[in-house]
């Protein structure tokens, strides 16, 4: 069917004859049926090809069944075939889990855990979740595993041996993924929330070691200082004068005795009494 058609608009004599006038014009239905067949090829060659992006793996399913997967780059389809993308590189999985020590106390912990979908499993985890398997599947095993491990840890170990908690972790969420194709690269304690009951109970030790240790340094100084005050007293004995006199006076007696009301007087040197 021509897309324009002729069209006569009127006829003319002239010079004893006929002379008919003809315009083109569109043939809309023709047109539009054409538009519409173009459109059509247009959407049956766009789904003739799939781009598969680097690190994803396509699950392809024709009428809802499973039939392949494909890796990374430019395929041919069929029209009716769909292109199901799972992500095959390392992600990240960071969320705060409500977990419980063996000596009952209640934290709060940030975690982050790296992990990673084995492309020759994407097939597999896609027939079980969909593409689904973050939240159907790695949510609720992380969650789990950390519980568990935590639930052997004290408080105090929990903040103390942070880095062996997270390979506790990591052992324990592992092979529960591993049989659906998912590996744990690490897991990460980003921070743990303690509980106000507890850093409260933490402040008041810090305080009483604080006002433990005053008290001793007060103790041992108030010792010193008595031992000090005693051996001064000693050395002001009058035994202790007398001793320092004799250690100290080297034979002579003085020159001089006063005795007050102008009665001082010169006493004789040893010399002088001699030659009297």
């Amino acid at each position: 069917m021509p897309l324009f058609t002729k069209k006569k608009t009127y006829t003319e004599y002239r010079y004893g004859k006929e002379i008919e006038h003809e315009e083109t014009v569109p043939n809309v239905p023709a047109i539009v049926g054409a538009a519409l067949a173009a459109l059509v090829a247009v959407v049956v060659l766009a789904n003739c090809f799939a781009v598969v992006g680097t690190g994803q793996a396509a699950v392809v399913t024709r009428f809802g069944n499973v039939v392949g997967t494909e890796g990374q780059g430019f395929h041919l389809k069929l029209p009716v075939d769909r292109y199901n993308m799972i992500d095959v590189t390392q992600q990240q999985v960071t969320a705060e889990y409500s977990t419980a020590t063996k000596d009952n106390q209640s934290l709060t912990q940030e975690i982050t855990a790296q992990v990673v979908v084995k492309p020759d499993m994407a097939e597999e985890i896609y027939t079980k979740f969909l593409g689904n398997h973050m939240d159907g599947i790695v949510a609720p095993v992380l969650a789990d595993g950390f519980k568990n491990a935590t639930a052997a840890y004290s408080i105090e170990e929990v903040i103390s041996a942070r880095d062996k908690l997270s390979a506790d972790m990591l052992a324990a969420v592992q092979p529960k993924l591993d049989t659906y194709g998912i590996q744990v690269v690490s897991v990460e304690i980003k921070n743990v929330a303690l509980p106000e009951e507890y850093k409260a109970a933490v402040e008041r030790q810090k305080v009483a070691e604080r006002d433990q240790v005053t008290a001793e340094v007060e103790r041992q100084t108030a010792e010193i200082d008595a031992e000090k005050n005693k051996i001064m007293a000693e050395s002001l004995s009058e035994e202790n004068f007398q001793k320092l006199f004799y250690e100290k006076w080297d034979g002579k007696l003085p020159q001089y005795v006063g005795g007050g009301d102008g009665l001082d007087m010169l006493l004789p040197q040893p010399q002088e009494a001699q030659q009297q």
